[in-house]
């Protein structure tokens, strides 16, 4: 069954790709994965504060290593899934796809004047329609393509990749991608196609989803009012009493929910690419230079003070440089490249400007602060199954 579908189920078990892959390339699956990650649940007050609220450091070891236990799982319950999804349902991935292409078919019928972008999977299923659109974006260019195969949908792909890192270097109007499948739609689809009607599974589906959105929610609404109310306005106002600063408090969740509706029905504009990608690529503003700041406080004690002011906005600075003029570079690429540009001052400045004596971190003494063994025994055993993934999956 599957071999009759065509060749699309071929490496959906392997997660490498050419390291010129706009999305994800196998490079940025050695290094630039791993640095949202790291921000993710390291550094992020919304996963933080609930470590730091254990009773012991013990305790918040063994979470946090549960945590990333489960976290192992999810190319189980999550990827698979959708693998499943395509095979069993990629006729109905494809009407879903050709929905999401209409807007933008409709401006190329239009001769509307920007290049067109498109996926390998929308070549293969319309290799006509995909040569009449390498043809125009080559002449909107000006590129030659008489030496490509306008029948071999890999050649017309390949090509018009080419058109599309040249025309995004030089800041030419691109389209959104046009697919030949919409895998967003995978999750809906096999809730709408197996769960049976009329018993309420789906009611309980979709009541659990809502369950786990409003939870993450409350949790990320609260810890984005605590930082606004202790490391902001308590610094404004150092003489806010406690009723003041949850006062405050109150107010941010207002004021958050309201800015969130606001910004939340432009995010399923096609042109951000998917809110998860949108809400990843513009945290690369943020998670090269707090991770590198962090890392490199950690470990180089007579690092300079002025460390983690200059190695947040360099990450700026050099992340958007990067996407306004290298656009062609995947964000986890950038993510990358940014990282480890921030490492490379902090160790100049370190260098040139050390402080007089090394700085001692607090220590609670009130807190038991030794680490069992069975948490290094569980931590080194999540360490071995992560590299068995990469090794069984790449």
């Amino acid at each position: 069954t599957l071999l009759n579908q065509g060749d699309w189920s071929v490496g959906k078990m392997h997660m490498i790709k050419p390291a010129n892959d706009p999305e994800i390339p196998w490079t940025a699956l050695v290094v630039g994965l791993w640095i949202p990650n790291f921000f993710y649940w390291g550094l992020n007050q919304y996963i933080t504060q609930r470590t730091l609220g254990s009773k012991s450091l013990a305790e918040g070891q063994r979470g946090v290593i549960f945590a990333a236990f489960l976290k192992l799982l999810i190319p189980f319950v999550v990827v698979i899934p959708g693998i499943l999804a395509f095979n069993l349902f990629n006729n109905d991935l494809r009407a879903e796809g050709q929905s999401k292409n209409a807007s933008i078919l409709a401006q190329f019928n239009n001769g509307e004047q920007m290049v067109y972008v498109f996926s390998p999977e929308f070549a293969k299923l319309n290799t006509e329609l995909a040569a009449r659109i390498l043809a125009f974006n080559a002449e909107l260019t000006n590129t030659a393509i008489s030496d490509v195969d306008t029948t071999d949908a890999g050649a017309i792909s390949a090509a018009n990749d080419g058109i599309v890192a040249s025309a995004a270097s030089s800041q030419m109007k691109t389209s959104t991608k046009l697919v030949g499948y919409d895998y967003d739609a995978a999750f809906p689809t096999l809730i709408r196609r197996l769960l049976p009607v009329g018993i309420g599974l789906k009611g309980f589906v979709l009541a659990a989803i809502f369950g786990a959105v409003v939870s993450s929610l409350a949790s990320m609404l609260n810890s984005s009012s605590t930082i606004f109310a202790m490391d902001i306005y308590r610094k404004i106002k150092p003489s806010a009493t406690p009723q003041q600063l949850v006062t405050v408090g109150r107010i941010c969740v207002v004021v958050f929910v309201l800015i969130a509706m606001l910004i939340a029905p432009t995010l399923g504009n096609p042109a951000y690419g998917g809110i998860f990608t949108f809400i990843q690529e513009f945290q690369g503003f943020i998670s090269p230079g707090i991770l590198g700041i962090f890392l490199f406080g950690v470990l180089v004690h007579r690092a300079p003070r002025s460390c983690g002011t200059v190695g947040i906005l360099l990450n700026v600075v050099l992340y958007g440089a990067l996407m306004l003029f290298f656009p062609a570079i995947p964000y986890l690429n950038r993510m990358a490249i940014c990282f480890g540009v921030v490492l490379a001052v902090l160790a100049v400045m370190t260098v040139v400007s050390p402080l007089p004596k090394p700085v001692e971190l607090p220590e609670n003494k009130d807190m038991d602060l030794t680490t069992p063994n069975d948490v290094k025994i569980w931590g080194l055993g999540v360490v071995i199954l992560t590299v068995l993934l990469y090794i069984v999956f790449w």
